[in-house]
């Protein structure tokens, strides 16, 4: 926290004044990111088509936003690999993920995605395999691309929806 205060030019006390400790800041930071790239992502979101189609557009529009807002990506990995994330209370991540959410429920009750799973859970089944390939990218350069991102979509599909 003094590092951090050294850097913006403030009085370590006034950090406090508005985080409670560096984990606060660190959940507050994460769970900043986490809206920011939900308010991204689900602008102009259409969730009139089918509910395979829209998770993938879902889960292409987190590619863009996490290839595009690198800074937040590497938050958003971090975070979730750091023991701090255990800390976060689920409805911190259900307010978080609220948009979406919402349409895994709604999906949920007309039968297209399995109601054993939460939400979250079935979110998390599509964003952390993807968050994956984007590490490589990112971090790695390793190319992938649509093809890989399809293989991986698929493969969550196959694991949350009700098979018939």
């Amino acid at each position: 926290m003094s590092k951090l205060a050294k850097a913006s030019g403030v009085p370590q006390s006034t950090i406090y004044v508005y985080f409670e400790s560096k984990e606060d800041l660190l959940r507050q930071i994460y769970l900043y990111c986490i809206d920011k790239m939900n308010t991204t992502v689900m602008n102009g979101f259409d969730d009139t088509k089918s509910v395979k189609d829209c998770l993938w557009d879902y889960c292409l529009r987190f590619v863009e936003y996490m290839k595009s807002s690198t800074d937040a990506f590497i938050v958003y990995e971090q975070f979730l690999s750091s023991p701090i994330s255990r800390s976060l209370e689920l409805e911190n991540v259900v307010d978080a993920f609220k948009p979406m959410y919402g349409f895994v429920e709604r999906a949920q009750r007309d039968g297209f995605i399995k109601t054993t799973l939460h939400p979250i859970v079935v979110l998390s089944y599509f964003t952390l395999p993807l968050a994956g390939i984007i590490k490589g990218e990112i971090i790695w350069d390793n190319p992938s691309g649509k093809y890989v991102y399809g293989l991986l979509f698929e493969a969550s599909w196959d694991a949350v929806r009700v098979h018939k």
